[in-house]
């Protein structure tokens, strides 16, 4: 066989292989079509043609063991960083379509979301020894790579990071929203992996009045944003399916619930996103935990254990709910009997409300103002991102090891969100 017919049996054979495969992947969004059997010699891989001559069988054995091939190199490729991929898609138009199919994608995802070394930190802050003004910088939280791995970040061009937060991110995607009310200012869906990023249609409540969330909807293979607006009458909620591209109002909202005072103020900047379903923090009147479920548009109610519903007898400084190693929790500081404390409590069965565990209790009279969880290590160690009083700034620490040693140079840190790594194109989801 001459190379050139090598060449074409590699190339045509590829979307055979990717497609076969989708069928049999762990958790797949998107059931792929059943194969047909195709006559032409040399190609189908997966199913060969009939053996009626000595060259039709030496094309088939060709392509199975291109086959194998493909299998070993997918499965290396795709437990590979994001910076790497971008690289070697440079290597040949079979890697760059390699690469780029959707499916590899979707493996390269599933083995990010489980890979310590692909779980990265976003900040958007200001530096004092160069690059003055607000940037964006990520670094690993693997803690092998943390500081090795820091790297800036480039904003799309119509951002500026002075003005815009990231508010939540979901499968490597970001959201981005500018604190302003001018009605004019873009919001953008962002991957910061890859750098691309998409204009997204404004909803009809102004940006700044709007807590948000973004999640994936198994059910349409659809990405959808969620926002809320807390200062118009019954908190206004709206969704935006990126397929379609229209934002929709939804009518109800449920009765006598009401989201705690000062929302966006006590850590609640943002609707955390798990089994389906977006989660606030309300009262009616003891504190609960809202579920909206964004397949059928359903509010739900996540059962608190009594203690945890009433807090009447602390003030409450700060309060919310968060995700954790793929678990729902509540988190709050309070004081009681002149004591400031820290608790993180985390629903280990999702509904299930004996499941309830207190994950950590740090009790210090000169604790900071502050806490909200951002990211559960491997050893049970969590990240906190915390606020002392009268600072202007955050700090990150974790709950035992203390201090976290990240962008010592630092001044001031804005935001911060945890992302995992991917190659999923903003572009290709409306």
């Amino acid at each position: 066989m001459t190379q050139k017919k090598k060449k074409s049996v590699i190339s045509s054979n590829l979307p055979i292989i990717i497609n076969r495969k989708k069928a049999n992947l762990f958790n797949q969004r998107v059931e792929a079509p059943p194969q047909k059997k195709k006559s032409a010699p040399g190609k189908s891989i997966m199913d060969p043609s009939d053996d009626s001559n000595t060259q039709d069988q030496m094309d088939v054995d060709q392509a199975t063991g291109i086959r194998f091939k493909v299998d070993i190199m997918m499965e290396i490729l795709s437990r590979l960083p994001v910076r790497s991929l971008l690289r070697f898609k440079c290597v040949s138009k079979f890697w760059e379509a390699l690469i780029a199919d959707p499916y590899f994608k979707m493996k390269h995802h599933l083995h990010a979301k489980n890979d310590q070394n692909s779980q990265k930190i976003l900040i958007c802050q200001l530096w004092s020894v160069k690059d003055r003004g607000l940037g964006f910088r990520s670094s690993s939280l693997s803690p092998f790579q943390m500081v090795e791995d820091e790297q800036k970040v480039d904003c799309p061009s119509n951002c500026i990071p002075m003005k815009c937060k990231p508010y939540c991110g979901y499968d490597g995607l970001v959201l981005l929203v500018y604190l302003s009310d001018r009605p004019n200012l873009p919001l953008l869906l962002w991957n910061p992996s890859t750098r691309e990023s998409i204009e997204l249609p404004h909803p009809e409540s102004p940006l700044i009045d709007c807590v948000w969330g973004l999640g994936y909807d198994a059910t349409s293979d659809d990405y959808k944003v969620v926002a809320i607006n807390l200062k118009a009458y019954g908190h206004r909620v709206e969704i935006l399916s990126l397929k379609s591209g229209s934002w929709r109002r939804i009518s109800s909202y449920p009765t006598g619930v009401h989201c705690v005072s000062g929302f966006k103020d006590c850590g609640m900047d943002y609707l955390p996103f798990v089994h389906g379903a977006f989660h606030w923090l309300g009262r009616s009147p003891h504190y609960t935990i809202v579920s909206f479920n964004i397949s059928n548009e359903v509010y739900g109610e996540i059962p608190l254990l009594e203690r945890l519903r009433n807090m009447s007898n602390k003030l409450i400084i700060d309060h919310g709910v968060s995700v954790l190693g793929g678990m729902l929790c509540l988190y709050s500081t309070y004081i009681h009997h002149h004591m400031r404390t820290f608790e993180l409590w985390v629903m280990k069965d999702y509904g299930v409300k004996e499941s309830w565990t207190k994950l950590i209790a740090i009790r210090n009279p000169n604790l900071f103002n502050s806490a909200r969880p951002k990211h559960l290590f491997a050893d049970g160690e969590v990240l906190l991102r915390c606020q002392h009083t009268g600072s202007s700034g955050t700090v990150f620490r974790t709950t035992f090891r203390g201090p976290f040693g990240l962008w010592p140079h630092c001044d001031i840190i804005k935001f911060a969100i945890v992302y995992t790594e991917s190659l999923i194109s903003p572009k290709l989801l409306t």
